[in-house]
């Protein structure tokens, strides 16, 4: 297995996250972004190398789902945003920067 990193950004709020890729699965019931830095959290997820995986993200108590196909290979990096009521899910090859 390899594993894809899921990086919780902007727009958290004591917000219960799940998140289901393939066989493996992660909830984090209080997921809040901190400002200084624009980050929440970070996880990781492992993802059948050959296959790849649908990437599932959730935040059940506002209502918002999104999926995206993830190949752990090329875009092994996927950042996950709250706006305007949606939820912005864009997998990158490299790691995303922060403060």
């Amino acid at each position: 297995m390899t594993g894809i990193h899921v990086y919780l950004e902007n727009g958290f709020d004591h917000d219960r996250v799940v998140l289901v890729a393939g066989e493996d699965h992660h909830t984090d019931p209080d997921v809040t972004t901190r400002h200084q830095v624009g980050l929440a959290t970070v996880v990781e997820l492992d993802v059948p190398p050959e296959t790849g995986a649908i990437l599932q993200v959730a935040v059940p108590e506002r209502g918002l789902s999104a999926e995206v196909g993830v190949d752990p290979a090329a875009t092994p990096h996927v950042r996950v945003n709250v706006t305007d009521g949606s939820l912005d899910v864009l997998p990158q090859a490299a790691p995303p920067m922060f403060a």
